[in-house]
């Protein structure tokens, strides 16, 4: 993807691929063995994988993916792949793309942007955590839905009270231009010309993923919880809380929706 061109007078545009080469997250999660490393595998493995499937009728149904802001390829590879079926991944970053090449040497990974990409040439596009980071969200989602038949979306809902005075942009700690309501996820789809055939709503503190994330920071830090010895037992008491409170946990923990959609197909003219 290309810097965001300027509209008159304001800051410089968005190197995206130089950020997402240098952002401390990505830098992390390349190194074999790190804890970003294997906190990312336990979210591939424990949440994204799980829901982005039970969003299709069966893994044969897959067929040849594309998968756009692959990163260094976790969640691709724990995708399940038909014999003959091809896995893409696709990504601005070139840090990120030799990690994945590195990591998965089996699957295919390209660094560029997957506008220049053959229409139609895959079965299913898959997007995780990516167009909260992209400046025309509304426009990607378009563009890529007519790389595939059905596009797989997880996306982040941050309309909770711990995200509510985060200064948005691309100087957001995890490089998110925007906050999503579920109202603003599926009015997305919507508004780039898709039909949403599929969807949940999940909070990742409700599952096994953050039991597994717990466990790995206690493993690696000797605490499940960051910070000194109060802090760490203020954390704990109110992760506890909003566990055992429903609403209390989904207000103040932000939710993700998966979702998948398709271009509508034409109306036969014929009575």
């Amino acid at each position: 993807m290309k810097p965001a061109p300027r509209e008159g007078p304001g800051p410089p545009p968005v190197d995206f691929a130089t950020l997402y080469n240098e952002h401390p997250d990505y830098v992390a999660r390349r190194q074999a063995g790190s804890f970003e490393q294997l906190q990312v595998d336990i979210e591939v493995g424990l949440f994204k994988r799980p829901h982005l499937l039970a969003l299709v009728k069966g893994t044969e149904a897959l067929g040849d993916v594309l998968e756009i802001g692959c990163a260094t390829g976790e969640l691709l590879a724990a995708l399940p792949r038909a014999a003959g079926a091809r896995r893409v991944g696709v990504d601005i970053s070139a840090a990120n793309v030799r990690a994945a090449q590195a990591r998965f040497p089996a699957l295919e990974f390209i660094c560029g942007d997957f506008r220049s990409l053959q229409p139609g040439a895959f079965h299913t596009v898959v997007m995780s955590d990516v167009l909260e980071h992209v400046p025309d969200d509304v426009a990607f989602l378009r563009d890529a839905s007519a790389l595939g038949q059905t596009v797989l979306v997880n996306l982040p809902l941050e309309d909770n009270w711990l995200n509510r005075n985060r200064p948005y942009g691309p100087d957001d700690v995890s490089g998110h231009l925007r906050r999503y309501s579920l109202q603003d996820g599926l009015a997305l789809a919507q508004r780039a010309g898709l039909e949403v055939v599929n969807w949940q709503r999940v909070w990742i503190h409700e599952g096994p993923a953050e039991v597994a994330r717990r466990q790995l920071r206690s493993d690696r830090f000797g605490s499940a919880f960051n910070g000194g010895t109060v802090a760490r037992t203020l954390r704990q008491l109110a992760f506890g809380a909003a566990c055992a409170i429903q609403p209390l946990g989904r207000r103040l923990f932000a939710s993700n929706l998966f979702f998948a959609a398709r271009r509508p197909q034409p109306q036969d003219p014929r009575p």
